[in-house]
C-alpha cells in the first residue's frame, strides 16, 4: 500500500493526539525520540522517527494525524 504524506514532520502536539499523554509527558517522549535518533534541536522529528520509535506503521500514523488528506 502506497502512501502520501502531505506533512512529515512531527510536533509535540501531534504526539500528544497520537498517545493521548499530556503535553509534558510528549515533550519528554520528544527529547526520546531525538536522543534515540541523535537528532539536534533544530532538526525535524518526523513520521518515520516516531513510526519506528513507537513501532507503528508509518500508515496507521498517518490515519491517526490524518497526515494524508
Amino acid at each position: 500500500m502506497e502512501i502520501t504524506l502531505r506533512r512529515v514532520a512531527i510536533v509535540t502536539k501531534d504526539l500528544h493526539l497520537l498517545l493521548g499523554k499530556s503535553m509534558r509527558s510528549c515533550q519528554r517522549e520528544m527529547q526520546l525520540i531525538r536522543d534515540m535518533f541523535a537528532l539536534d534541536r533544530q532538526k525535524p522529528v518526523t513520521v518515520f522517527h516516531v513510526a519506528e520509535y513507537l513501532d507503528m506503521p508509518v500508515s496507521d500514523i498517518a490515519v491517526l494525524l490524518k497526515l494524508n488528506r
